[in-house]
């Protein structure tokens, strides 16, 4: 079995920066735990436990999916927000994503389509992701408490737009593994660029 999601992957250069900026918050945020580079994504869609006999179906599906759908370009303003937002204590440190041009829908076709991957592959946790709000992010890093004391408006001073160009299938792998990470990413498929 295996623990699957797929996402739009970060090129490393921008990665790396976010993660460097994780680490900064401590002083608001208490003890956390930053992601390393290779694990940051925006995740699209999660796909839960897959059986290993399934994984070559879930590739053609979403290899399917996403053919012809033009790369979104995405912006970080240099907010950061806790989440989850509202009465529940908060367990990670985020950096929330917004798509230039929104009216095109790109990013919002390719979290679509993410759900249908997981609709025509009878993927478990398709019921659930599909009544969550998407809240397009990047996790930066999980909170090994709650925060010392209330948290007001974070802002990185990272802000950057960039293109999406390349989804991702990944797996969880829970604990992180030999090279520090939680997730590995098991295939990708390069979005094309609108030349208009």
């Amino acid at each position: 079995m295996k623990r699957l999601f797929l996402a739009i992957a970060l090129d490393h250069e921008l990665a790396l920066r976010l993660s460097r900026v994780a680490r900064e918050f401590e002083p608001d945020c208490g003890p956390l735990v930053a992601h390393p580079p290779d694990d940051l994504h925006l995740t699209l869609s999660f796909l839960g436990e897959v059986e290993d006999r399934e994984l070559d179906g879930v590739i053609r599906s979403a290899a399917e999916e996403f053919r012809g759908v033009f790369a979104p370009e995405l912006e970080l303003t240099g907010d950061l927000e806790l989440l989850p937002a509202g009465p529940d204590e908060p367990r990670v440190l985020t950096a929330p994503v917004t798509e230039v041009g929104e009216q095109l829908g790109r990013l919002g076709a390719l979290r679509n389509r993410a759900q249908q991957v997981a609709l025509s592959r009878r993927c478990p946790a398709n019921r659930t992701d599909r009544r969550r709000t998407f809240r397009p992010h990047v996790t930066l890093a999980k909170l090994e408490g709650g925060p010392p004391a209330p948290v007001g408006p974070l802002s990185s001073g990272l802000s950057r737009r960039w293109v999406g160009s390349e989804v991702a299938l990944y797996e969880s792998l829970g604990a992180p593994g030999a090279d520090g990470g939680r997730y590995r990413q098991l295939m990708s498929w390069g979005l094309p660029m609108d030349a208009g």
